[in-house]
């Protein structure tokens, strides 16, 4: 008896030692509600040929939904790119985007290669506006030399300190507008943000968070790269996830683009004692879709229509009619029947030999039916001048040459009295039309090269830097000009004709995100 006494006594110890353990366990449940890219969408959209999808009043409601569940500790994040892409947010310069932010109660943004497209000063001055910090940690004021706005910020939520790191990606400076370059400089943020994730880690912040504006590929580097993180909200390449990606114990999420959805993450972190870190224990992700089902908050819905009153009148004045859909779908990977349109049309317009447009400066199709300014303006937001350039086959070579570098990105080449073919992203053929036939391009002869006041000043790093009010300048406002010529056609119809042409050898397709 005594022995059956003396088991039962240590296995009643070791049960009373494993509950003591498990009391001392501490949990912390937290929640992240993230966007990226709206690019200006405030209002809801056509979405597949469905009408009334997104818009922040829509989002409004979701956010609330999603705090809802008080489990958990929640954040609310934006990965960049909130400004550039509709004319209310273009002609509003982003104010209406923030203000409106401001009313869904965000915690923090980080700044996209969009918010800097107004100008410096314009962002600058936008810090203010924002009821959160609007965050990047790698992009330095040149003359002060500090970040332009606050690297970090960390946040009480009950007992614990989450701390948020932004960054903005390192490729800026040409994918902006290039005279930002004039006041910042870019660094790699891989290390910044090492290090400052490491700092926030000796002075014992619970949950390290990135919010970068960099692109899911780049995300999941840093995750590699930086294991003192715990979660990387990103934005920049618009991509699609089913499911968040955990490397290591970091998760990483991004949303879409233009507000088509939101992620809800919902994250259970455990520790053993105040000493240790916490560690992910499991999580749950949904990506909610905005769709027409989903209800509006009606005071957001208000506040907004009465700024849409005010642009409607010109916004929605008819200039032509599309017999056809012109979908805007991988537009920096192939050749695209409405920038083979409005290329051919910015080329005659303005007698050049050469038209020449990035992908990136076509930001949605046009539905077939009625066309409004306000259309033209969504496809063309950006308020580029038209630049026609003199020079040499030889430059003009060159200048294709890179742009065979840039499948899949903005720089992708959009042209008009050009033949290009591509093998693996070498250019392999490139014919000029010279009296209705297709020849090569000499390298000795002189040639007028159409193009956006954007890419001559060596936007998205092509090799140009124009006076963009020398010679070249010609005026002509793009979008104005398009719309223009659209208004004489009346009705808007166009193939593709094989004129840009990527061929597959001894590599596969990239099929880099847009």
């Amino acid at each position: 008896m005594r022995i059956v006494t003396m088991k039962l006594t240590g296995l009643a110890l070791g049960l009373l030692l494993a509950l003591c353990t498990a009391a001392l366990a501490e949990e912390l449940q937290l929640g992240i509600i993230s966007s990226n890219d709206s690019h200006g969408h405030i209002l809801p959209f056509r979405h597949n040929g469905e009408q009334d999808w997104g818009g922040m009043a829509r989002r409004r409601v979701a956010i609330q939904t999603a705090r809802a569940d008080t489990d958990y500790y929640w954040m609310v994040l934006d990965a960049g790119d909130v400004f550039q892409g509709t004319p209310m947010s273009n002609l509003l310069t982003g104010f209406l985007d923030i203000e409106c932010m401001n009313q869904m109660g965000y915690d923090a943004m980080a700044l996209g290669n969009h918010e800097f497209d107004f100008g410096y000063d314009l962002i600058r001055g936008r810090l203010p506006d924002a009821n959160f910090p609007m965050l990047s940690c790698n992009v330095i004021d040149k003359e002060r030399g500090v970040s332009v706005s606050q690297p970090y910020h960390i946040f009480r939520r009950g007992n614990y300190r989450i701390g948020v790191i932004g960054l903005t990606t390192e490729t800026l400076l040409g994918e902006t507008d290039p005279r930002v370059s004039d006041y910042v400089e870019v660094y790699d943020p891989v290390p910044i943000v090492r290090s400052l994730a490491q700092y926030m880690r000796s002075i014992g912040v619970d949950i390290v968070i990135a919010v970068g504006h960099q692109g899911y590929g780049r995300d999941v580097e840093m995750a590699e790269a930086v294991p003192e993180l715990d979660v990387i909200v990103g934005g920049h390449t618009h991509t699609k996830l089913d499911e968040p990606t955990r490397v290591g114990d970091v998760v990483v999420t991004q949303s879409w683009e233009w507000g088509k959805q939101i992620g809800v993450l919902k994250l259970d972190f455990t520790r053993e004692s105040e000493d240790e870190r916490f560690r992910l224990a499991e999580y749950e992700n949904e990506y909610v879709p905005m769709s027409p089902d989903k209800p509006e908050d009606d005071g957001m819905k208000a506040f907004i229509a009465d700024y849409d009153a005010r642009f409607s009148k010109e916004m929605d004045v008819i200039v032509c009619r599309a017999l056809q859909d012109f979908s805007a779908d991988n537009i920096r990977r192939e050749e695209n029947a409405m920038a083979d349109m409005i290329s051919d049309a910015m080329r005659a317009a303005t007698d050049s030999d050469v038209a020449f447009f990035n992908g990136g400066n076509f930001r949605a199709g046009i539905d077939s039916g009625e066309v409004t300014f306000g259309d033209l303006y969504a496809v063309l937001p950006y308020d580029n001048f038209l630049m026609k350039v003199p020079m040499s086959g030889e430059r003009l070579l060159s200048i294709l040459e890179y742009a065979g570098l840039q499948y899949g990105d903005g720089g992708f080449p959009q042209v008009s009295g050009l033949r290009l073919q591509y093998e693996d992203m070498e250019l392999v053929s490139a014919l000029i039309l010279r009296d209705g036939e297709y020849v090569e391009i000499d390298p000795a002869a002189e040639y007028t090269f159409l193009t956006t006041d954007f890419l001559a000043i060596g936007g998205d790093g092509f090799p140009m830097d124009e006076d963009p009010y020398g010679p070249g300048y010609t005026g002509k406002e793009q979008r104005s000009a398009f719309a223009q010529w659209a208004s004489q056609q009346r009705e808007l119809s166009y193939e593709t004709d094989g004129r840009i042409i990527f061929e597959w050898v001894d590599m596969e397709d990239p099929g880099i995100a847009d």
